[in-house]
């Protein structure tokens, strides 16, 4: 489980590049997009206070106490990450940052304001704190209703629902083939037939798996359809095909295996469920959040149902096709045989039972030094929480993400320090709720300090304490598809800086390649489209990404203690950290004083 967690995540950051991209020599474009550093460049001597503020000491000391046992974990809504909020609203003030958060609420007695005491001027404080809605059990249903029968299916065995609404909805169902629409291919299932509030069944993958004639074995087809890896958070191909599907109006979409030979989701099902001997039993009692009212983000709110081969067969059975008949009268001639399936609907319900918490980012800014342009802003952050305590075990988070919002302290810290501030403002955050879905980052992009059209970019950190060796980088470039001889020929793995940031961002990417003059990273910059539509985001850049603002991501060669008890600060020595957020803090400065 811990492979695939670092697969998935390393594999939705490098491969969200663009559609040119990827008809490209793929070692040619990695090499074009390499800078390294024989030499570093002295320190411009107007920043240099403020970069020798930030050190690995330093920031091993914050990371100690982020870190500890007494926060539990530091789970969003609980006692240890309100703490961990309050530590570093004291670090904020103390090093002089002006407060970001919310304005004061009025003072009130039981019959109202006392008319005798005068009111105060308003002052934001650094908490930016809102309201969550916590499901505490959900209840998810499909029934199939053909003539005069109506089957109900059980979830768990027969389908995969997850959502967090409540749902309910009535739909006629409709047979897309593999929901396919491929110029490239000469091949389009959804062409001709009516998908407007229905119900979409499609397969995974394409057709011809196994086909050298199959028009999807042509390599670039091969790879966009017959990935071996998932992508974070809902992505890859059938995310894409689903996204194309709701477009077209559809209400709910069906997604059923390819083949039993490729799996069907009996086997993710009991694989979720299974208990091994090399990780703990821990309850599973990870808070399943959302914010009230709020637009989701791309992966949310829509009806996705995984079901299995054999539900599919029983909601085509009307129609006299089964699954295997209609795949090979696909693969005969790689024709779609898409088909409504009269007086056939389904029923999707979802129930959810709701109870309110609150949690709180934490904000606070250095405001640039020129009238005119100090009202422009650029946006710093990461994530404060993390997983909590289950059972006995306290799930730490040192490297997920104290090593990220360690970095934001002290570059704060270094800012506030230096003599001579930047033009525009630099705002520092600290989100809470990413670990349940990006809910902090959110939150802010929606009720922003400055407004989005004058927030110049945001510049994400999420993992950053540990550096690459070269197993982790053997294993990077068998995803990319290329031998990791000619990256090795090139970097050396512990300086090795793989950075993802927007595509159509000159001024972000220029500031990040003039800071790493003076540090001397090896970096790998990877550009993806602005607003991540071909990416559902596995951290807090994508509400950035999904308003239409330039970005970058942050994080260093991931350990296999991710998402465990092991992930405690004694494996960490703090230079990477250090390296990173000296980055950080000179493109920061560099960007707002351009």
């Amino acid at each position: 489980m811990k492979k695939l967690l670092f697969a998935i995540i390393i594999l939705s950051f490098f491969l969200t590049m663009s559609a040119a991209q990827e008809q490209k020599d793929p070692v040619a474009e990695m090499m074009k997009n390499l800078q390294t550093m024989e030499k570093t460049d002295a320190v411009p001597a107007r920043l240099q206070a403020g970069f020798d503020s930030i050190n690995a000491r330093d920031l091993m000391t914050l990371m100690a106490f982020l870190s500890h046992d007494a926060l539990e974990g530091r789970e969003v809504a609980s006692p240890g990450y309100d703490i961990a909020a309050e530590y570093a609203r004291s670090l904020f003030a103390l090093w002089g940052l002006k407060p970001g958060g919310d304005m004061p609420r009025p003072a009130a007695g039981f019959f109202g304001p006392d008319p005798g005491r005068p009111a105060p001027g308003p002052e934001r404080g650094f908490l930016q704190e809102f309201a969550m809605k916590e499901a505490l059990e959900t209840t998810a249903a499909v029934v199939l209703e053909s003539g005069r029968v109506a089957r109900a299916f059980t979830p768990d065995v027969d389908f995969v629902f997850s959502s967090l609404l409540p749902l309910e909805l009535s739909a006629p169902v409709v047979f897309a083939g593999y929901g396919i629409s491929e110029k490239a291919a000469g091949y389009d299932d959804l062409a001709g037939i009516d998908l407007k509030d229905k119900a979409v069944m499609i397969l995974t993958a394409a057709p011809g798996r196994d086909d050298a004639a199959s028009p999807f074995q042509k390599q670039e087809l091969k790879e966009k359809y017959f990935a071996a890896m998932p992508a974070r958070r809902g992505g890859g191909a059938d995310f894409a095909k689903a996204t194309e599907i709701f477009k077209r109006g559809a209400l709910a979409v069906l997604i059923v295996k390819d083949s039993i030979a490729a799996g069907d989701i009996h086997g993710e099902i009991l694989a979720r469920q299974e208990v091994r001997d090399d990780k703990p039993i821990l309850p599973d009692n990870r808070k399943k959040l959302l914010i009230p009212g709020s637009q989701g983000m791309p992966w949310e709110g829509r009806a996705i149902v995984r079901v299995s081969r054999e539900m599919a067969d029983a909601i085509l059975a009307g129609s006299g096709e089964t699954l295997d008949s209609l795949q090979a009268g696909i693969a005969a001639r790689y024709k779609p045989r898409s088909l409504a399936l009269a007086g056939t609907r389904l029923r999707l319900s979802n129930r959810v039972n709701y109870r309110l918490v609150k949690s709180a980012n934490v904000v606070g800014y250095i405001e640039g030094s020129d009238p005119r342009l100090k009202s422009e802003a650029l946006v710093i952050g990461a994530h404060l929480d993390h997983l909590g305590r289950r059972g006995e075990y306290v799930f730490n988070g040192a490297e997920d993400n104290a090593s990220g919002a360690c970095s934001v302290l002290a570059m704060a810290r270094a800012l506030a320090l230096n003599p001579e501030k930047p033009r525009r403002s630099v705002v520092f955050c600290l989100w809470t709720g990413e670990e349940e879905g990006l809910l902090g980052s959110r939150w802010y992009v929606q009720h922003p300090l400055f407004p989005m059209k004058d927030t110049l970019a945001y510049i994400n950190l999420d993992m950053v304490a540990r550096p690459w060796d070269e197993k982790g980088l053997q294993r990077m470039t068998r995803m990319l598809r290329i031998s990791a001889d000619e990256l090795l020929k090139k970097i050396t793995p512990a300086n090795f800086l793989p950075l993802s940031l927007s595509e159509g961002s000159p001024d972000l990417r220029g500031a990040l390649q003039e800071a790493n003059r003076h540090v001397g990273f090896d970096i790998l910059y990877r550009e993806t489209p602005r607003s991540m539509d071909r990416m559902s985001g596995g951290s807090d850049h994508a509400p950035f990404a999904w308003a239409g603002r330039p970005w970058a991501f942050f994080i260093t060669g991931m350990s296999d203690v991710y998402h465990t008890p092991g992930d405690s600060m004694e494996k960490f020595d703090g230079a990477t950290m250090e390296k990173v957020s000296r980055l950080i803090y000179l493109a920061a400065f560099m960007l707002a004083d351009k």
